[in-house]
């Protein structure tokens, strides 16, 4: 039933002078209540009186509310009773509703709301005696707003009462478009971009969801002007921020999603991963629309998505409610630079598919000094000039001229080389890592010489020794470094880091240790937390104790991992 029919039915319903009690049950944060005070407006011949359940501890405070509510609500009615109570003391004014007659409840309606947050010191059968009381003995009409999933215990008691109490049953269950329509005002940004269809989509008809995204488009306002003229920019990134503030508004940990999301990539036929449904819920709230192919991506894309520079930034936001504006700005105009190098590439390509007139050496031609221009590859997240893609293009130069195949492939080469180089993360950014390495032996051992290079910029602090083994959880990257970290170090970093401590603690649970350097890093681990639980120290050698206990649960390998000589010396 739409919004505009429920409204429609409970008018009539609610606008005759007959007594009727009537529920409204919905989802949490679908916007019962605010449906509700909404309606009411139109009810101009009643008088509504509201009572939340939420706070109440006692059925008398609930009578002592509704008292106050139709005396201040009929004036007459106070008049007429005040010579009742004038006498009687506070902690009596519960019995209040006896005082008053069927009179005093005329064209009052009695609204009784959160029934699923009751306090645990009432019972719900007291609320429904009190309702049954005023429909019965009052002749009062009486709205019930609740959500039947929550009620838990209450749910039977309700299933008892419910067929002599309630007269009419309604689900509020609101389309998306007439969810939005309820703070549609409140959006003074991006106006023009399709929200209500991408809540139609997602069946997000939750307004706290809803307000979330609204709340961070207009926060993100300081970009609109830039991207205004750039559709596709438009469409990504205003995309980007609805995902990510609708994901944000039902989860409290989005590391926790990032890594439900990257062991998504790494379960196998082998090690099927468990699917968590809370988890797979929000990450199809992530759209594949921005004009990419991903059916070859499989579970990838998400984790990929997950890890972009901008939704990293988005991230940030999230958690401080934050905009950093200039480092925001720069995303974006990386992005419209990549854009307009795509909109060239795009013309190039269409004219050679479909343009007769254009020749294939001028297609060679344009097509070569368009990646000329660039000399390096642009982006890992550009469409046009990540790797694969700048591959694929050298390949159909050497295809369609065959002369100047040599030149091609030197200039890739070092662009390649450019590439890994400058991205030391650049494994896990690709899909189709070995495609890049068979383009020429040289990139393999190239490859090697920058992991070394790198390696001795990473293993002199704990927080870069973190990232490695987060490295290997999420990504499962092996990676040297480990390896040569001394037991003296680790040590260390144990006894005065309890970030480095837990982190080790979730590697060793988490990881599989199928490289030489890992194992040998593993077997150091093992050797430094046998030391640490002999300690004289009584904590060292209690919490040491403990982790190597729990370690030696985990079964398979582990344990000889952690008592293998060879390997800890």
């Amino acid at each position: 039933m739409s919004v505009k029919d429920l409204k429609k039915k409970l008018n009539n319903i609610l606008t005759k002078d007959e007594s009727v009690v009537v529920s409204i049950n919905g989802k949490w944060g679908v916007g019962k209540t605010y449906f509700w005070h909404q309606f009411k407006e139109q009810l101009t011949d009643k008088k509504v009186a509201y009572v939340s359940l939420f706070g109440k501890e006692t059925i008398s405070s609930i009578r002592t509310d509704i008292f106050l509510q139709v005396i201040s609500k009929k004036k007459k009615a106070w008049h007429t009773t005040a010579k009742h109570i004038k006498d009687i003391t506070i902690p009596y004014i519960g019995i209040g509703i006896t005082l008053l007659d069927k009179q005093d409840f005329k064209d009052i309606i009695v609204c009784f709301d959160d029934f699923e947050r009751l306090s645990s010191s009432m019972e719900l059968k007291e609320v429904l005696g009190l309702i049954s009381e005023l429909k019965e003995q009052k002749n009062c009409s009486v709205v019930m707003i609740l959500n039947e999933d929550e009620l838990r215990d209450n749910k039977e008691t309700l299933d008892k009462y419910k067929e002599k109490l309630i007269d009419y049953e309604f689900s509020y269950d609101p389309r998306p478009f007439e969810s939005l329509e309820i703070l549609q005002d409140k959006l003074t940004a991006f106006k023009e971009y399709p929200l209500q269809k991408y809540l139609t989509r997602h069946k997000i008809n939750n307004i706290r969801v809803i307000s979330r995204i609204i709340n961070a488009l207009n926060d993100f306002s300081f970009i609109e002007s830039d991207i205004k003229d750039v559709p596709e920019v438009t469409t990504e990134i205003v995309g980007n921020i609805i995902e990510i503030a609708a994901i944000n508004a039902q989860t409290s940990s989005f590391l926790e999603l990032t890594e439900y999301a990257n062991k998504r990539i790494r379960s196998d036929a082998s090690d099927k991963l468990k699917k968590n449904k809370k988890y797979e819920d929000l990450l199809s709230l992530i759209s594949k629309a921005y004009g990419y192919s991903y059916e070859a991506w499989g579970y990838s894309y998400e984790a990929y998505f997950l890890k972009s520079d901008i939704v990293t930034k988005l991230f940030e936001y999230c958690q401080t409610s934050l905009t950093d504006e200039e480092s925001f700005k720069k995303i974006v105009r990386s992005k419209i630079n990549n854009q307009s190098l795509y909109s060239r590439y795009k013309g190039i390509l269409e004219k050679h598919q479909y343009d007769m007139q254009y020749k294939k050496k001028v297609f060679v031609s344009d097509l070569w000094n368009f990646l000329k221009e660039q000399n390096i590859i642009i982006d890992k997240d550009a469409s046009h000039l990540n790797p694969e893609t700048f591959i694929s293009y050298i390949k159909k130069l050497k295809a369609l001229n065959a002369k100047d195949k040599a030149e091609y492939h030197d200039f890739a080469l070092k662009c390649l080389k450019g590439y890994i180089e400058n991205n030391p993360s650049w494994r896990k950014d690709i899909i189709n890592l070995q495609a890049l390495l068979d383009f020429d032996p040289e990139l393999d051992e190239y490859d090697k010489q920058c992991t070394v290079k790198n390696q001795q910029n990473t293993i002199n602090s704990s927080e870069k020794i973190r990232g490695l083994m987060r490295d290997v959880i999420e990504n499962g990257k092996s990676d040297e470094a480990l390896s040569q970290i001394q037991k003296q170090e680790i040590k260390q970093y144990i006894l005065n880091d309890a970030r480095y401590f837990k982190e080790t603690f979730d590697f060793l649970m988490d990881s599989r240790y199928t490289t030489e350097s890992l194992k040998k890093y593993v077997g150091n681990i093992g050797s430094v937390l046998k030391e640490l639980s002999l300690s004289k120290n009584s904590d060292h050698a209690y919490k040491a104790k403990k982790v190597l206990d729990s370690l030696a649960k985990r079964g398979g390998d582990m344990e000889k991992l952690l008592n293998s000589n060879d390997i800890s010396k």
